[in-house]
């Protein structure tokens, strides 16, 4: 006989039914449906001597089981509810054993399910192979290795309206690898059915009910959809092969499902559902069986220097401006990181700032974590030499800058593919040793020089009685890097994204601006601008949604002819030149960064070319997985074709252990317990509003005007961010890292250095900040 889902039981219509009638009486948006009980099966094969079929194998009992009619009074109940959905409605018809869905053995994949069924016999035929799946192979092995008694297993089908979903998928309300309470979520296009049979790599999120904290973008190859009453494998259009299939709003709404089904039963569940328009639907639920053996071991941040010593002011500086300068690194970043802070570091020791060295600081466990240790910090009579450093005009960067790029065009031959292995991983060493020159002059001849500036400035500030402005306020209306292209993202967001005009500059834009990054100096984990669209669209649309600013009545000129009739007579031409030379040099420090990022832009053509040259090898599961790996175990998966599935078993596991890995990069030394959540004062002011976590461009939408912004950090790219909002707090960082630069070109309050601020602080929560004073008020 046949029963709605509501009054579904585990005895009655087997696990499935029986979860989905109990979701349906809690109330969830179950898709409407029916069981065919399991005494209908029961019935069916009762004159059937399973144990003599069995001994035949799978095969001979499925195929007469299979042979069994469904009883006429059966088959009229169907027909009879299908008649009252409407002719031509396609439904699913699912099997549901009486040993299924359940907290010990979840069953899931062992019988059949069949789509877009339409019409009474069609529904007959499928039920019967239903019936006959309970006896293939694998779910016959199943039974054994679970020490079920296929006596005792029964199967009831479940007939339900097929939602013809837009973006569909799975669900669990744990990690089962790590045993994170989280919520992962994969997702593609059409029905769910490509991801459970594994026909795609899914898009893939982590997020919990409030912030969304991770995704990664699936090739999402085929789709699968209803036409008429079959289903149909089609391609997927490149351009949503590579944007995501999924809102932020739409993951949280599926994470706070994912919450009450939790809830609801009291345990870790798995959830399939799917998305037609806006509108979400649980198709099924059942509980997790593949759960972590054990939690994570809980990461203790360092409580010495890396040589055993005390942690001092000058460490702490130290440290916190290279987890803030690498913020989160996979292991193949390394191969940016070691020599770019070598070229920081040397430029430091010239002028006598000495500290352990990069390559003893970062440490890579086996499973890719990375953790900075603190260092040792010296400094010695050497210092002196800054005074006396003979750095180059600033004003002369243009000409370096092309210097440099002549040598960057003339690196890389036409043609990548004809390159034999070996000689890719040479040309990716000239490419970084050339970042690394740029680097050497940058922090040698620019960065440094221009901190010995900013102390004179500093000087005749005072002499000006005006001790409460910085140096960092003498940089307006300044076209450096970064507000230039500011200003062109507020013009390319100006205009119809319909519009031909649009599509024009967008490309103008890209050719110009396009090796902007969201992570600058971490260049094999990220992409560009150019590279990905998707973050130059997510912040296009953060600049169109913040509000007009009024314009400043005051502007730079005023506040420098201020300053300079305060001054005594014989100061005011040394301020002057101090003045240019101070803003000169900034031109030329961001001016740098934009030419690194377009040299990591080169640095990636070659290492995507080896990701895809592995990948084609079956040494990567995807060409995305190369991040996971070092260098040196790249060299080696290039030359050594016999480390193949090492290759690709390391970078699988690390892609597994990565939420763990990330988490660790940020571990810093303990804070005294009497500490409240507080930072140092970035930029002055008071603002109170609900707390928005924004972890990197994917959650630029996420930010609404009036929000407070709380961060790991900010980079260039984040700069439209702060049209939006009331004020910054920062993980890491101090008054001169970008945030709080940013924040008082701005003119709104930031707290930097606010340790534990993302994790401690959550959406929509309403706090005060004091940019003055450097405290958080919850």
């Amino acid at each position: 006989m046949t029963i709605p889902f509501i009054d579904a039981t585990l005895a009655t219509g087997g696990g499935k039914a029986a979860n989905l009638g109990e979701l349906q009486r809690a109330g969830f948006p179950v898709p409407d449906g029916f069981v065919i009980t399991a005494d209908t099966y029961r019935n069916a094969v009762a004159d059937l001597d399973l144990d003599v079929l069995l001994a035949q194998g799978p095969d001979a009992v499925r195929a007469a089981v299979e042979a069994q009619p469904v009883p006429a009074h059966v088959a009229q109940e169907i027909t009879n509810r299908l008649a009252t959905w409407g002719e031509g409605t396609a439904v699913a018809v699912r099997s549901s054993a009486t040993a299924e869905d359940l907290p010990d053995a979840s069953f899931a994949g062992q019988q059949d399910t069949f789509l877009g069924v339409v019409g009474a016999e069609a529904v007959l035929d499928a039920v019967r192979r239903c019936w006959g799946s309970l006896w293939t192979t694998r779910a016959v092995d199943y039974r054994q290795r679970n020490a079920f008694d296929h006596h005792n297993v029964a199967l009831a089908v479940v007939i339900q309206r097929l939602v013809d979903a837009d973006t569909a998928g799975v669900l669990f309300t744990r990690d089962p690898i790590t045993g994170s309470e989280e919520t992962l979520i994969d997702a593609s296009w059409g029905l769910g059915e490509s991801i459970v049979s594994g026909a795609v790599t899914p898009d893939e999120y982590r997020a919990t009910t409030a912030t969304v904290l991770e995704r990664h973008l699936g090739a999402k190859q085929t789709r699968i959809d209803r036409h008429g009453a079959t289903t149909r494998t089609t391609n997927v259009a490149p351009a949503d092969q590579t944007r995501l299939c999924l809102t932020d709003t739409q993951v949280l709404e599926l994470a706070r499902l994912g919450q009450a089904v939790q809830n609801h039963y009291g345990i870790d569940m798995d959830l399939e559902w799917a998305y037609t328009g806006s509108t979400l639907w649980l198709l099924q639920a059942r509980p997790i069986t593949t759960t972590a053996s054990a939690p994570a071991e809980t990461r203790q941040p360092p409580t010495t220097t890396v040589s055993g010593r005390r942690i001092g002011k000058a460490s702490r500086t130290f440290h916190t401006d290279l987890v803030e300068h690498y913020p989160g690194p996979y292991p193949l970043d390394l191969a940016a990181i070691i020599p770019m802070h070598r070229q920081l570091q040397a430029g430091m020791s010239s002028i006598g700032i000495t500290s352990t060295p990069i390559d003893q600081l970062i440490a890579m466990e086996p499973d890719g974590t990375l953790t900075a240790a603190y260092p040792d910090v010296h400094l010695s009579w050497r210092l002196a030499r800054l005074l006396r450093y003979q750095a180059p005009d600033p004003a002369g960067w243009p000409s370096v800058e092309a210097t440099y790029r002549r040598q960057l065009a003339a690196v890389l031959p036409a043609d990548l593919t004809a390159v034999p292995n070996q000689h890719l991983l040479t040309l990716l060493d000239q490419v970084l040793a050339l970042v690394s020159d740029i680097a050497r002059a940058r922090f040698l001849d620019y960065v440094g020089p221009a901190q010995l500036t900013a102390l004179r400035l500093g000087r005749y500030l005072a002499l000006a009685r005006r001790r409460d402005l910085y140096a960092y306020d003498l940089l307006g209306d300044l076209e450096y890097t970064t507000v230039t292209i500011d200003k062109d993202l507020h013009r390319l967001a100006a205009l119809d994204p319909e519009s031909p005009a649009y599509r024009d500059a967008y490309q103008q834009f890209l050719d110009q601006h396009g090796a902007r990054t969201t992570q600058l100096y971490l260049p094999f984990s990220h992409r560009s601008w150019r590279e990905d669209h998707t973050s130059l669209d997510a912040t296009l649309a953060a600049v169109r949604r913040a509000p007009d600013r009024p314009n400043d009545t005051a502007s730079h000129q005023d506040l420098v002819d201020e300053i300079t009739r305060r001054l005594p007579s014989p100061a005011r031409r040394g301020f002057v030149r101090t003045l240019c030379a101070w803003r000169d040099g900034h031109v030329a420090r961001e001016a740098s960064v934009y030419l690194i990022e377009d040299a990591y832009v080169i640095a990636r053509r070659v290492t995507n070319e080896i990701a895809a040259r592995l990948h084609h090898r079956q040494a990567l599961d995807t060409p995305e997985h190369l991040k996971y790996l070092t260098l040196p175990e790249i060299a080696t998966a290039l030359t050594e074709p016999a480390s193949t599935q090492e290759t690709r078993a390391t970078a699988s596991q690390r892609k597994g252990d990565r939420p763990r890995a990330a988490a660790a990069w940020w571990a810093r030394a303990d804070l005294p317990a009497d500490t409240r959540l507080a930072g140092a004062a970035g930029s002055p002011g008071q603002a109170t509003g609900p707390v928005r976590v924004i972890t990197g461009p994917q959650d630029f939408d996420q930010l609404q005007p009036g929000d407070i912004l709380v961060c790991h950090y900010t980079d260039p790219s984040w700069t439209p961010l702060f049209g939006l909002a009331a004020a910054i707090v920062a993980d890491t960082g101090g008054r001169l890292s970008h945030a709080a630069i940013v924040a008082r070109e701005y003119g709104i309050p930031a707290v930097m250095g606010a340790a534990g601020a993302t994790t401690t602080l959550t959406n929509g929560q309403i706090i005060t900040i004091n940019g003055t004073t450097g405290t958080i008020t919850i």
